[in-house]
């Protein structure tokens, strides 16, 4: 069983973007089932495209993962989702931060921001 921990800075990420996205809590809900297939320790099975998925940074120890979290009925269209850092070691992923081409983000700040975050729980 995966379990899933959210980082403080992402809690106040998520309520900024749902004044906008009022749908990001329900992408959020598909995303964690389709990690649960995606990283699964025992069986994975691919489900999320690997054009979606990015590899930030791997470690021995966790990966940093970065991808376009699908916001269902938001009428955004695919280059609009929000971008969604997260990690993983062993049976545990932890959502990092949020942003969204909307705002203009710098996807070289997010990267060291998520970087530092995964250090604050791993």
């Amino acid at each position: 069983m995966i379990r899933f921990l959210y980082h403080d800075g992402i809690q106040k990420e998520i309520a900024v973007l749902e004044r906008r996205f009022r749908t990001i809590r329900d992408g959020l809900v598909v995303f964690e089932r389709l990690c649960e297939k995606q990283f699964n320790p025992i069986d994975p099975q691919q489900v999320i495209a690997p054009a979606k998925l990015h590899r930030v940074l791997q470690t021995e120890v966790l990966v940093l993962w970065k991808i376009e979290l699908v916001l269902p009925n938001s009428g955004l269209r695919p280059n609009q989702w929000p971008r969604l850092w997260f990690g993983i070691k062993g049976n545990v992923i932890v959502f990092l931060c949020l942003s969204s081409h909307v705002d203009n983000y710098n996807e070289e700040k997010m990267n060291r921001l998520a970087q530092s975050r995964i250090s604050d729980l791993f």
